[in-house]
């Protein structure tokens, strides 16, 4: 959507806006860069994003979400949380740059939650300088009582994003199917009315779908955007061709390789391995923490006969990629 024009800025927020996109953008095209032609002659695994699906169920039915919670139901053991942790440790193997504690389900529908918010701290406590940047993003449903208080006492979590979609109530609902616009815009408020309060520093945003890129704004969402950190803006997209989500596929969907494979890895509840976050529905599988490690999982031939016919301009040929419209 370009510069945000919804959030309530000042000449100088707007120039720093632009700067701090145009640097985003170049930290990619090195990035990716990295990922094509050197880390692969290297002996780490480099994982820029290593999301953990602690939950796989949602209690949203939201508009444009291809997750069916019906097939893949369960949380992640914090053994399995403590396994992963430990073995990032060994900076010699892995470099990773941020751990997501989300995926497919809504991470504060974990009845454990703030077991591996401590998990976290004292892995950060080991190596307070070297240890990834750790996000949240959540619908804010359940951003009360213990949950918010878990994250409201962790020094865990860097970065907390919030999920509000459309601007307004109607589109809000119309989009977050099961969600209410006064619980989770109150949810939030509170969260961050306590956080002030506290004097707690961590970074927040918002992540908005819009269906349209004129939308109209409600003035309670107007001073949320105000609050928080960052705020970001987006259109629905494809998440792997699904045609039930209304959105019309591109005249040509991309061949080349998909920078979501080239830098992520996604530890599911069980354990099992997937290729990245847009495979909600754990359709892309390449493995399993019982009996292969992390690090084996991602140098691995399964991952890398991805990247090879993505090399090759055949995407298409991969029963997942292949319907996906990620570039």
């Amino acid at each position: 959507m370009g510069i945000d024009r919804y959030a309530p800025r000042t000449a100088l927020g707007h120039a720093k806006d632009a700067v701090l996109r145009a640097r985003a953008a170049a930290g990619a095209r090195v990035d990716r860069l990295k990922a094509l032609y050197l880390e692969p002659r290297g002996s780490r695994a480099v994982i820029r994003d290593l999301n953990f699906e602690l939950c796989s169920a949602c209690n949203l039915r939201c508009r444009w979400c291809s997750l069916d919670s019906r097939l893949r139901g369960g949380m992640m053991k914090i053994e399995t949380f403590r396994k992963v942790l430990e073995g990032i440790r060994d900076e010699e193997r892995y470099f990773v740059r941020t751990i997501n504690l989300h995926h497919s389900g809504d991470v504060l529908l974990h009845p454990r939650f703030g077991e591996f918010l401590r998990a976290l701290s004292e892995e950060k406590r080991r190596r307070p300088a070297s240890f990834p940047r750790v996000q949240v993003l959540t619908s804010a449903t359940h951003l009360r009582g213990e949950k918010a208080e878990a994250l409201l006492g962790s020094d865990a979590v860097d970065w907390l994003r919030f999920s509000v979609d459309g601007g307004n109530p109607r589109d809000f609902e119309a989009i977050r199917v099961g969600a209410r616009w006064d619980l989770v815009l109150g949810n939030i408020n509170a969260f961050l009315d306590e956080a002030e309060r506290r004097g707690k520093r961590i970074r927040t945003g918002i992540i908005s779908v819009f269906e349209t890129p004129h939308p109209e704004i409600h003035e309670e969402f107007r001073r949320l955007v105000f609050r928080v950190t960052n705020y970001m803006p987006r259109f629905p997209h494809n998440w792997i061709g699904k045609k039930d989500l209304g959105l019309a596929p591109p005249p040509e969907r991309p061949q080349g390789l998909c920078k979501f494979v080239l830098s992520q890895i996604v530890v599911l509840y069980d354990g099992k391995v997937t290729l990245c976050c847009n495979d909600l529905n754990a359709e892309g599988v390449v493995g399993d923490l019982a009996d292969t490690s992390l690090y084996d999982l991602f140098r691995g031939e399964r991952r890398a006969h991805h990247v090879r016919l993505m090399r090759e301009g055949r995407r298409r040929d991969l029963p997942f990629c292949g319907t996906c419209d990620q570039v």
